[in-house]
C-alpha cells in the first residue's frame, strides 16, 4: 500500500507541474496580448489568444484530477487558473467591445 501512496504523490507532483506551466503558458501570451495595444496586429492577437484561451482550458480541465492530498497545490492552482480567466476576459472585452445601437 505504501508504494500505492508514493506513486500517487510522485504523479500528483507531476500533474501539479504540468497544470502550472500550462498557467504559466497562459500568462506569458497574456502578457504579450497586453503588450499588443500599442500596435495591434489582429491576426497575431487572434493567434495568441487562443493559445491562452487553449492553454486555460487545459489546466482548468486538469485541477479536478488533484485530489486532496494536494490541496493546498489544488487551491494555488485553482486561484492561478481563475485570474488567468479573468485577464482573459477582460481582454476579449476590451479588445471586441459590444456595439449598441444609439437610441435617439
Amino acid at each position: 500500500m505504501q508504494k500505492l501512496a508514493q506513486l500517487r504523490a510522485r504523479t500528483d507532483g507531476q500533474l501539479v507541474e504540468l497544470i502550472s506551466a500550462r498557467l504559466d503558458v497562459g500568462f506569458s501570451y497574456a502578457r504579450v496580448l497586453a503588450a499588443q495595444d500599442s500596435q495591434p496586429q489582429w491576426g497575431a492577437v487572434r493567434e495568441f489568444q487562443q493559445r491562452a484561451e487553449d492553454a486555460w482550458r487545459e489546466a482548468h480541465r486538469l485541477l479536478p484530477a488533484l485530489d486532496g492530498s494536494a490541496e493546498i497545490e489544488r487551491s494555488a492552482l485553482a486561484r492561478r487558473a481563475q485570474v488567468l480567466r479573468e485577464v482573459l476576459d477582460q481582454f476579449a472585452a476590451d479588445a471586441y467591445p459590444v456595439k449598441r445601437a444609439a437610441c435617439f
